[in-house]
């Protein structure tokens, strides 16, 4: 798809149900950090506006999202770049 396509909207809205099932982690991974933020900024602006959902932490620096975990679903979302593939190891 080309540009403007709604790509991210997409992808922000196709992560919803994963992340509002109660004990989940995901991860949004893009090529670049800034990339990846396009769709964390839509997840949160639905979470915050529109589901209205309380958030239990976030890490957030300079209006980029790194982290949100949702308050009473214990639901984690963690955003990351694939430029440096050593940061995509987990713990298991």
């Amino acid at each position: 798809m080309g540009r403007r396509s709604g790509k991210s909207f997409m992808a922000a809205h196709e992560i919803l149900p994963w992340l509002l099932t109660p004990n989940t982690r995901g991860w949004i991974v893009g090529p670049n950090y800034a990339l990846a933020n396009k769709i964390a900024r839509e997840v949160k602006h639905v979470i915050m506006t529109q589901l209205r959902l309380p958030l239990e932490s976030k890490k957030e620096i300079s209006g980029d999202l790194y982290y949100m975990k949702l308050a009473g679903l214990n639901s984690e979302l963690s955003v990351k770049s694939a430029e440096n593939k050593e940061s995509l190891i987990g713990d298991g």
